[in-house]
C-alpha cells in the first residue's frame, strides 16, 4: 500500500508540474516518450436504504468518495504505448491499469501487466460511461467469482475501426494485485492455476454488435494430502444496440447471458454449483437545443433502467434499476438510480418455498467529473 501511496504522491506532483507549466508557457521535458496524456476522475456518490431504520446498528444513507482516479498515458514509440493508473477509493489507494502495448501490423497487438480482461460487455466500459450509475449485479457476481474485471497476465488480439475484435488473455485469475510468483502462499486463487479468456465482438451492420466471451479459472490447490483444486467456467454471449433516435437524441442498449459452473472439487461438495445469469439495461439521451446557463450549463439528460437476474443453485435474485441523469457538458454528469431487489427460491421440486426476505429499494445517487 505505501508505494500505491508514493505513486499516487508523484502523480499528484506530475499535476502541479504540468500546471505550472502551462503557466510559465513551457513544454513539460519528456525523457522516454514522444507525448504523455494526464486524466483524472472524480466520483461521489450518496446511498440510501428505505429498509434499515434509523435505529438500527447501521446507517441508512450518507456519501462516499467512489473514486478518484489518476492516469499517465504515453507513447514511446509509433508502435508501443504505456498507461498507468491508480485510485483512492473510501482513502484507500489501488493500482487500476498499469500496461504496456506492442502494435503490430493489421491492427494486432500484445498487452502485457495489469488491465481487465475481456469478459462481458459491461465490465469492459468505462466507470465513468456507465448506463447506470453502478455496474450490474452480473458484472459484480462475476468479478466476486475472479472471472472478470481486472487481472495480472499478457493478451494477444485485434481492435480496429469498424468494432471487430477479439482477444485471447492468460493471467493469474487473481484479480487486482495477485502476486503468483514463485514464493507466494497459496490461497483459493493465488496457487499454480491460471485463468484463460477470450472475446470476440462482431458489428452487425451499423447500430448492432454482438459479441461472446469465454473463461476458464483454475482455482484451490494440492497441499500436501488436501486437495480442493478445480475450475470456474463461464460462457457469456452479449449483445448492443447503439441508434439515433433524432436529430439531437440516441438510444443504446446492451445485454446478455452468463453460463457458467463451479467445481464441485474447488467447493468440496457434492455437485457442482451451476449459475445463470442475465442482464439488459439501456438508455435513451437527448441533447438540449442550447445550454441552460442558469443550470450550470445543463446540456443533455438521460432516462435509463435495467434488469438484471442471477439464478444460482436454485436461488433467484432480481434487480430493478431506474432513473435519470443530467450532463453539464460532455465530462460531468449526476445520476439519479432508484434499485429493487428481491431474492426467492426457484427450485422446480419446492415451487412453494417462501421467497427469502422482503425486496430491498435503495436511491443510489453519483456525480462524475472528468478531467
Amino acid at each position: 500500500m505505501k508505494k500505491v501511496f508514493f505513486a499516487f504522491a508523484g502523480a499528484l506532483a506530475l499535476v502541479a508540474l504540468v500546471a505550472h507549466s502551462s503557466a510559465s508557457a513551457q513544454n513539460v521535458k519528456l525523457k522516454n516518450a514522444t507525448s504523455w496524456e494526464l486524466t483524472g476522475r472524480v466520483q461521489l456518490q450518496h446511498l440510501y436504504n428505505s429498509d434499515i431504520a434509523g435505529d438500527a446498528g447501521s446507517t441508512n444513507n450518507g456519501f462516499r468518495m467512489r473514486r478518484g482516479r489518476l492516469q499517465v498515458a504515453g507513447k514511446l514509440t509509433e508502435f508501443v504505448e504505456t498507461k498507468f493508473q491508480i485510485e483512492v477509493r473510501d482513502n484507500s489507494p489501488r493500482l487500476k491499469d498499469a500496461e504496456g502495448v506492442l502494435h503490430f501490423a493489421n491492427d494486432l497487438y500484445l498487452r502485457f501487466g495489469q488491465y481487465k480482461v475481456p469478459v462481458w460487455r459491461e465490465e469492459l466500459r468505462s466507470s465513468s460511461k456507465l448506463l447506470l450509475v453502478e455496474r450490474s449485479v452480473v458484472a459484480e457476481f462475476l468479478a466476486d467469482y475472479n472471472l472478470s474485471a481486472r487481472h495480472i497476465g499478457v493478451e494477444f488480439g485485434r481492435v480496429s475501426k469498424n468494432k471487430l475484435s477479439f482477444a485471447v488473455n492468460f493471467s493469474n485469475g487473481s484479480g487486482e494485485g495477485g502476486r503468483e510468483d514463485a514464493g507466494r502462499s497459496k490461497s483459493d486463487y493465488v496457487n499454480n492455476g491460471k485463468m484463460l479468456s477470450g472475446r470476440v465482438n462482431l458489428p452487425v451492420g451499423e447500430m448492432v454488435q454482438v459479441g461472446v466471451s469465454g473463461v476458464m479459472n483454475r482455482v484451490g490447490n494440492t497441499i500436501g494430502t488436501q486437495d480442493n483444486s478445480g475450475s470456474i467456467t463461464a460462457v457469456a454471449p452479449d449483445f448492443g444496440i447503439y441508434m439515433d433516435a433524432g436529430e439531437r437524441s440516441k438510444v443504446e442498449i446492451e445485454g446478455g447471458f452468463v453460463f457458467g459452473s463451479v467445481d464441485q472439487e474447488f467447493l468440496q461438495a457434492q455437485k457442482s454449483r451451476d449459475f445463470t445469469l442475465f442482464d439488459v439495461t439501456g438508455r435513451y439521451t437527448q441533447k438540449l437545443a442550447k445550454v441552460s446557463e442558469g443550470l450550470a450549463g445543463m446540456d443533455a439528460f438521460e432516462l435509463a433502467a435495467g434488469f438484471s437476474r442471477t439464478d444460482v443453485d436454485a436461488t433467484v435474485t432480481n434487480v430493478f434499476r431506474f432513473g435519470p441523469a443530467f450532463y453539464f457538458g460532455k465530462q460531468t454528469r449526476l445520476q439519479i438510480n432508484g434499485e429493487i431487489e428481491k431474492t426467492k427460491r426457484s427450485d422446480s421440486v419446492f415451487p412453494d418455498l417462501p421467497d427469502l426476505g422482503d425486496s430491498v429499494f435503495q436511491v443510489r445517487s453519483q456525480i462524475t467529473f472528468n478531467f
